[in-house]
């Protein structure tokens, strides 16, 4: 009776997860499936799901068929592994995070979790393309732009502040400190601030050393941010 209870709470859990779910033998025979995963398996009529069913997603793409071949081997050897893979193309496009795990004390069998990650792939590729575009924005507007750390080294310049400077991006990324370019850098103030005494709002007026040791005038609007653990920005 008690075995019969554990059955069915593994059953409700594993129906009610997000994923879908596939337990393979040391033979990848089928042995136990969820509902998504039956939805999601490549089957013809009155198949049951199985791991070359879910192989079959990726067919399309040989170098990620051979990732998800890698990912059965890996875990056949006992090891857990976990990847990303793409099916299909185009407007068929999907995207699956593939998580293959050898089920302890069952030699050979293999658990394996499926889920679908497309939406949030086309949300992190609007916010990574809303990003270029600001980028390109920034580097191509009339008006300096920079950010630096607590030890006022140089995270982002635009190309306007870096042609100002006389210098390029990157060099100003590897070596380069707000203060080393400020004619006089305030007293009594850290590494980052632009203003005596600093302050979380800091607006100033001053001269800034540009190509071959020549100063011109700058007015800067600096706000500095404390991150969770504390950092400065």
């Amino acid at each position: 009776q008690n075995s019969e209870r554990e059955r069915l709470l593994i059953r409700e859990v594993v129906e009610g997860s997000r994923g879908a779910r596939l337990i393979t033998d040391s033979a990848d025979n089928t042995v136990y499936y969820n509902e998504r995963l039956a939805k999601l398996c490549v089957t013809e009529d009155g198949e049951e799901p199985s791991l070359s069913g879910l192989s079959a997603l990726f067919l399309e793409n040989v170098d990620i068929y051979n990732l998800f071949q890698k990912l059965s081997d890996q875990a056949r050897m006992g090891l857990t592994e976990s990847m990303t893979l793409q099916s299909g193309e185009g407007s068929k496009e999907r995207w699956y995070h593939v998580t293959a795990q050898p089920v302890s004390g069952w030699a050979g069998h293999v658990h394996w979790r499926f889920d679908d990650i497309t939406a949030q792939r086309e949300i992190d590729r609007s916010v990574r393309q809303e990003r270029e575009k600001l980028i390109d924005f920034t580097d191509n507007a009339p008006v300096g732009f920079f950010s630096v750390n607590e030890d006022g080294r140089f995270i982002f310049v635009n190309a306007t502040l870096a042609r100002w400077l006389g210098n390029d991006i990157d060099s100003l990324l590897s070596k380069g400190t707000l203060h080393s370019y400020l004619e006089k850098p305030p007293l009594d103030a850290a590494p980052y601030d632009v203003a005596e005494q600093g302050g979380a709002r800091q607006v100033v007026e001053l001269k800034m050393k540009g190509p071959g040791g020549r100063t011109f005038l700058a007015s800067i609007n600096q706000a500095v941010v404390r991150e969770s653990e504390g950092e400065v920005r």
